[in-house]
């Protein structure tokens, strides 16, 4: 700056000069921080951009939510970052790519700060911690957590860990924008997974996903010598309910027998819509006790299924025909086959049965 000593006109001069430089300063620093702006704008683009490429393949949602936890990191530079999740179905998804953080530690974190119940109901917006945490005997570095949620209904928690300069006001503008907008492509790609694998009117699997799933499933008893059942499940006189109840009525025994089969199977157990009005269930690791067990149980159940049409009550019943890997074959084609041919024998032997391959006389079979 120039001095100012006296009133004359060189001192006027330096006082406007004075005003000019301190004006393009803040001019230029204005300028700076714009720009500095700008780069966290294009730098969140590119990320942004990148993660929707990793995900553009994927149909797990525990690896769409590996690749959002990685991708928040690198964003904000920090050590890791871990994710909570619940997906329209209900089900809930962890993972962490941050090993100090089990699925129990950031259960108790969120607890801790009201932002996790068991229905994952969020409250919080963006919260920034910039002290070190200790907890369950680890400690933690600055963190910054983030509820999210999808238009579609899915819920979930971002946390970011330990960024060595902590987290500033600026970082929680940008992890929300991240967050936002990665979420909604996670629930967006999850739904076209599902159009994909589900069959519209059932809500179960589809035939294209249960031909993939039963070759997977017997490769993985092949490999660990085990046994796996698969049930053909067909709906008695299945015609004659559209042709003398219309298609609704129908659509409405289709419906209920896939909740039905919903409702008796395992969580590893695969179900599926096979074709018109058959169903197929897939059971790895069991035995035939299981399998009789699970067919009779859906048997009965649907028997007590009450479907109305106009003043009527209709009584629905299926047969059931079971075969197993590998006692009974060892192709995936093969496999099918003799389910299809234990289901014949069931609709032979009067319907309204469960019949097991195995049973079935060898002259016959």
């Amino acid at each position: 700056p120039i001095e100012i000593n006296s009133s004359d006109e060189l001192s006027q001069l330096a006082e406007n000069f004075n005003r000019m430089a301190y004006t393009i300063k803040q001019k230029i620093e204005g300028l700076e921080e714009a720009y500095q702006r700008e780069q966290r704008v294009v730098r969140e683009l590119a990320i942004l951009n990148e993660f929707m490429g990793d995900i553009s393949n994927d149909t797990e949602m525990a690896d769409m939510l590996r690749r959002f936890a990685e991708r928040a990191s690198d964003l904000l530079k920090a050590d890791g970052a871990a994710v909570v999740a619940r997906d329209l179905e209900g089900e809930e998804f962890f993972v962490s790519t941050y090993e100090l953080v089990t699925q129990g530690f950031l259960d108790e974190i969120l607890r801790m700060k009201g932002l996790k119940s068991s229905s994952l109901y969020l409250t919080e917006v963006v919260v920034a911690e910039k002290e070190p945490w200790q907890l369950s005997g680890k400690e933690i570095g600055s963190m910054i957590y983030i509820p999210v949620s999808s238009s579609a209904g899915m819920t979930g928690v971002l946390v970011v860990f330990d960024r060595k300069e902590g987290f500033l006001e600026h970082h929680e503008d940008t992890i929300l924008s991240f967050a936002f907008q990665a979420f909604q492509s996670i629930a967006y790609q999850r739904q076209l997974a599902k159009l994909a694998t589900t069959d519209g009117l059932t809500g179960l699997n589809n035939h294209r996903v249960f031909q993939e799933r039963l070759e997977e499933e017997i490769m993985r008893a092949e490999r660990y010598k085990r046994r796996l059942f698969l049930l053909l499940i067909d709906i008695n006189h299945f015609k004659r309910f559209n042709d003398t109840y219309g298609h609704q009525t129908g659509d409405a025994v289709l419906q209920k027998l896939a909740s039905v089969i919903r409702g008796s199977v395992r969580k590893v157990d695969f179900a599926a819509r096979y074709g018109g009005e058959e169903f197929v269930i897939i059971l790895p690791e069991t035995d035939c006790e299981n399998a009789l067990r699970v067919s009779e149980r859906i048997r009965d159940k649907v028997m007590k299924q009450e479907i109305v049409a106009g003043n009527e009550k209709i009584t629905l019943t299926v047969s059931i025909g079971i075969a197993c890997f590998p006692q009974d074959a060892r192709t995936k084609e093969d496999l099918i086959g003799k389910a299809d041919t234990a289901l014949y024998f069931a609709k032979d032997g009067g319907r309204n049965r469960v019949v097991l391959y195995s049973d079935i006389p060898v002259e016959k079979g």
